[in-house]
Parts: C-alpha cells; structure tokens; sequence
C-alpha cells in the first residue's frame, strides 16, 4: 500500500451552524420536556429537608419543588448584594420588587449613548423571581449547543397563551407584543416580562405570579430551534507525476501464482486487528478482497502481465483513504469513475465531508 503525508495547506477545516426545529408537547413519551413546579418554601423545609414530605412533582421520577427552586435561583437570580468576591453584572439582577416591571418601563433599556445604533441592554440585566414559578427543562440532546434565540414559542393550551423570547433571555405574551417592544405596560402590567430562557442549559422559567402563574403547568407546546456546530473538512490530495503507480490489482499477475506464498490462517486470527496498525495481513500483495481466498494456501503472482509492463501502463484511481498517525483508516473517498494516473500528469483530489 502506498502512502503520502498531507501537507498543513492541503487541509482546511470550516465550522458553520446549523438549526433543526422541534416541536415538543407535554404529552410526547420520552422526549424529556417536563414542566416543574417551583416554590421558595420555608425555612423548615428547606433545611430539614425531607424527600417523604417537601413538595414534589412526580414523572418517572420525583421532581422536589424546594430544592429545584433554590437551584434555579442560585443559577440564574441571584441579587447582586448576596454575591460574594466578584459581582457577576450580568447573572445578577437588582433587588426590586419591581424589577420586572421597570424592566419594560425604562426607557434607558439599552445603552443608547455607547451604542447608539444598537440594542444593547444595559447591565444588570433585571431578571427577579419571586416565592414561586414553574421551570421548562429541556434536554440537550434535542437543544445541541444552545436554544438558538427569537426561536421559543410556547404555547399553554388550557389557557390560550403563546409565549415567544425576545432573542436575549426573556419570554412576553405575544397578545402583548406592542406593549411589550414600547415597554409601555398597562395597569395590569401585561406586556411585562413574564419569564426568562437560558438558551445554553435549556430552561424556560415562568416566573409571574399573576394571571401566568399555572402557565406551563398543563397541556401545553413548545417550539425551538436547536444549534449544532458542524465542520466541513476538505483534504486536497495531491498525486505527482510517477506517484502511485505501482498497482495492487491481483488480475495482473500472471496466472495468479509466484514465487511467495502464504497460508491465510497464519495471519489475522484476531479479527480486531483487521484495519488498525497491527494488522499484519500482506494486503499491498494481495488486495483488500482476501476473503474469496478461503482457508487454502495462497500463492502471490510475482511477475506482471504484459499489458501491465508496457512503458505507456498507468494505473486507475477509483479511491483515497485518508489515515490517521497510527495508520488507521479514518474516511474513504470514491471517486465517480476510475482515474487514469498518467505518469506525466500531475492530479489533485478534493476529500471533504461533514463531521459534528
């Protein structure tokens, strides 16, 4: 077998994302989409927790109310001045009671003076969650690397809501979507901000205690978007005038059958060696179709046909593998017809396939 080392320029990898569109109900077996609902609860119960009596949510397994809150809250709701060592400005939130609604009420949202021409959010974001809410878990073997953001469409069917994200981790009441991009709320404060996603862990939390309070917590739908990185490998190999041109075809030889010879059983009795370095099996002799061979003994013709000696011979390229350093075949690439390898002619293959 005949082997050429790939030069640095020869390889060019690209990453590109790509989107699939999941459509999930609460309904859907396995799928992993559960609604959990959470509560602050006490200090009782949250210290001397107990799984026999807190609050819990049963599916296939018992979902703790308290505990989960407590999670959720340390993750992604905690107030600045409860941090310690350095204040993380964008995880945490200020202490208001009206966080939400000032929220969509001020009017210096984005930071319009260092970037006048952009939607910039001022920091802190102002998330806040109060004594009780309901978490959306989604799995991130149907979210990939993130939720992609402006995807989330959630639809609580009992009580005819339609959630949808902002694109920067809040969720609005699209019955109130002009309210909500003039952040003008009425009196009720509809077209506030009503919940939050957290597209890289895959979490919609409802966290108003008004009118959305059991949003979530029954039939409902949910629409997004996943995110997955592919890379484009491409391997330009290149063939030199007089590279490859010794031929493994075994019809070439004549009457099959030289001076060399072997027995088939005295090589590759372990069968996980077969295309790993360790492979002893002579196939630059005798091809890669050594099971038609049988267990007879098998004589390796040594001396060529003549067509296959005259000095104009060439022989076809009909594959390229690509190895690793163990020598490993790692991707094949076939071409649409056999190739004539003229020995004065240089040639270039292209290899490119997708990997995640």
């Amino acid at each position: 077998m005949n082997f050429k080392n790939l030069e640095s320029d020869d390889i060019l990898i690209t990453p590109f994302q790509v989107h699939k569109t999941f459509t999930v109900s609460n309904h859907d077996s396995g799928s992993g989409i559960y609604s959990i609902p959470i509560t602050k609860g006490s200090t009782t119960n949250l210290y001397n927790f107990s799984a026999d009596s807190t609050s819990k949510t049963v599916f296939t397994a018992s979902y703790y109310e308290v505990s989960t809150y407590h999670v959720m809250n340390a993750m992604y709701y905690r107030d600045i001045k409860q941090m310690r060592q350095k204040i993380d400005w964008v995880a945490g939130t200020p202490k208001d009671s009206d966080g939400i609604i000032e929220y969509t009420e001020n009017r210096v949202l984005y930071d319009t003076q260092r970037y006048p021409s952009k939607q910039i959010l001022r920091r802190p974001y102002s998330r806040q969650l109060h004594d009780s809410g309901t978490v959306i878990s989604v799995p991130q073997e149907l979210f990939g690397e993130y939720i992609s953001p402006q995807s989330v469409e959630f639809r609580d069917n009992d009580k005819s809501i339609t959630l949808v994200d902002d694109g920067r981790g809040n969720l609005y009441d699209v019955a109130f979507k002009h309210f909500f991009t003039d952040r003008t709320p009425d009196s009720n404060h509809s077209g506030s901000v009503v919940g939050n996603v957290f597209y890289s862990d895959g979490f919609l939390v409802i966290t108003d205690t008004g009118s959305y309070s059991d949003v979530g917590r029954g039939n409902f739908n949910i629409q997004f978007d996943s995110t997955q990185t592919i890379y484009e490998r491409e391997y330009v190999c290149n063939v030199d005038e007089t590279d490859f041109q010794h031929t493994n075809n075994k019809s070439l030889k004549v009457g099959y059958s030289g001076s060399v010879g072997f027995h088939p059983t005295n090589f590759n009795t372990d069968k996980t060696n077969v295309g790993t370095i360790n492979d002893t099996f002579p196939y630059g002799l005798t091809g890669f179709a050594t099971g038609s061979y049988g267990l007879e003994k098998y004589n390796i013709g040594t001396e060529l046909i003549g067509e296959a000696t005259h000095s104009d011979f060439s022989p076809y390229i009909t594959s390229i593998g690509l190895y690793n350093n163990n020598n490993e075949l790692i991707a094949m690439g076939k071409t649409s017809k056999p190739i004539k390898n003229d020995k004065e002619m240089s040639l270039s293959f292209v290899v490119r396939f997708d990997t995640n």
